[in-house]
C-alpha cells in the first residue's frame, strides 16, 4: 500500500506523497498526521468583487442583463474565466428568487435562463444564494 502511495500524485495533498515515501523508506509503521488546508469561499468573495477586474465585455453584459431580468438580484457577477475566449464563466447571484429553494434547484433555474448560451460553453462556475 505504501509503495503504491509513494508513486501516486494527489494534487490536494501533494505533501502527503513525500511523507508516505519517507515513512516507507525509513521502515516506520505510521504516517504523520497532515492537516488539509482550510477551504474558504474564495470564489464567492472574488466574484462579488468583480468590479476590481475591469469593465465587462459585451458578452458578459449580455449575460448579466439576461440574469438581471430573470432574477432581479441584489448582487450579480458574470466573469469570463477562460482567458477571454468565452468558453467558461464564473457567475455569482444573490437574489430573493432563491429564497426557500435548494442549491441544486437554484442552479437549475440559472441553467434554464442561460440554456442556449451554456450549450456553447466548456463550463460554468455557479455560486447562488438567497437574499
Amino acid at each position: 500500500m505504501l509503495s503504491r502511495a509513494r508513486h501516486k500524485w494527489l494534487p490536494t495533498f501533494g505533501s502527503l506523497n513525500f511523507a508516505a515515501a519517507n515513512v516507507w523508506r525509513s521502515g516506520a509503521n505510521q504516517l504523520p498526521i497532515i492537516q488539509p488546508p482550510e477551504r474558504t469561499s474564495a470564489f464567492a468573495t472574488e466574484a462579488f468583487n468583480a468590479e476590481q477586474d475591469g469593465p465587462l465585455n459585451n458578452y458578459e453584459k449580455y449575460l448579466s442583463s439576461k440574469l438581471m431580468d430573470a432574477f432581479e438580484p441584489s448582487k450579480l457577477s458574470v466573469r469570463d474565466v477562460s482567458g477571454g475566449c468565452g468558453s467558461m464563466f464564473a457567475i455569482s447571484i444573490v437574489s430573493k428568487a432563491f429564497k426557500g429553494v435548494s442549491m441544486i434547484q437554484q442552479h437549475r433555474m440559472v441553467n434554464e435562463v442561460l440554456a442556449d448560451e451554456v450549450k456553447e460553453w466548456h463550463g460554468v462556475q455557479l455560486n447562488t444564494r438567497a437574499e
